[in-house]
């Protein structure tokens, strides 16, 4: 069975995967649209299988769900989805750096700021997925200190969800210097090795839902859906309480972030 051109023969549920997450990351398969194993198979001119087992990996990481009839649907971010992100992230992130603080080398903090300097370059540009992309290696300096893999795997999966749906370009600028910002701080505790202080600040602050509010609805409220997946509201989640570092419970259930046009 010949390949179809940029899918080699070899490993093709991966490279199937890859092909997918690239559509949704670069809105070409918009949240909510449906996906089509048949459709699929004849467009990439391979079977079934690979496509089938590429969709199970894709609906474990998150990025689409699978519905009643056995077809799935490239997944559209809610308010709770976002929450539940980082208030995971923190807890989890902040406890890997918490243990890793002393073991951080020169190497380590060269790499961070070159990293957050990358991520600096795209507040011009204002593009979110290379953002994503250098603050995924930005936070994998200090993950890949631990030696729990499969922590650091949760991580990288959970993190990723942000970062692969489609969003309106111009309204990122705030959100990303906000995060370079933050991103200088925990460089600083860093390399004062302060470990509870470096942990705090990742579940306190940089994790902190209700602190980013404000840019995570500007982010999310224009991306694309799918027309006849979408909906064609926003309901605005409460404003931050002074009062909590952090409240993530759900109310009323889920609310959508992703608004149709």
């Amino acid at each position: 069975m010949r390949s179809p051109p940029g899918i080699r023969a070899e490993s093709l549920t991966d490279q199937v995967y890859s092909l997918l997450e690239r559509e949704i990351v670069e809105g070409r398969m918009k949240p909510g649209q449906r996906i089509r194993e048949k459709e699929l198979s004849q467009r990439l001119g391979i079977s079934r299988t690979p496509i089938r087992e590429a969709l199970l990996k894709l609906e474990m990481a998150g990025i689409v769900v699978c519905n009643s009839r056995r077809s799935y649907n490239v997944r559209i971010l809610t308010a709770a989805d976002v929450s539940e992100i980082f208030e995971i992230l923190g807890i989890l992130e902040g406890a890997v750096v918490t243990s890793v603080a002393e073991e951080i080398t020169d190497k380590d903090l060269e790499l961070l700021e070159q990293y957050n300097g990358k991520m600096a370059e795209t507040a011009s540009t204002e593009d979110f997925h290379t953002f994503g992309l250098w603050n995924e290696k930005f936070h994998d300096v200090l993950l890949s200190k631990s030696r729990n893999y499969s922590l650091r795997d949760i991580c990288d999966s959970i993190r990723r969800r942000i970062y692969v749906f489609p969003v309106q370009p111009r309204t990122l600028s705030h959100l990303i210097e906000q995060s370079v910002r933050e991103h200088k701080e925990i460089i600083r505790l860093a390399k004062a090795k302060d470990a509870s202080a470096l942990g705090a600040y990742f579940r306190d602050i940089h994790w902190n839902y209700q602190a980013h509010l404000p840019y995570v609805e500007e982010a999310f409220r224009k991306a694309p859906v799918a027309p006849a997946e979408g909906t064609d509201h926003f309901d605005r989640l409460p404003s931050p309480r002074k009062s909590s570092a952090l409240s993530t419970k759900r109310r009323g259930g889920k609310r959508l972030l992703s608004v149709a046009k």
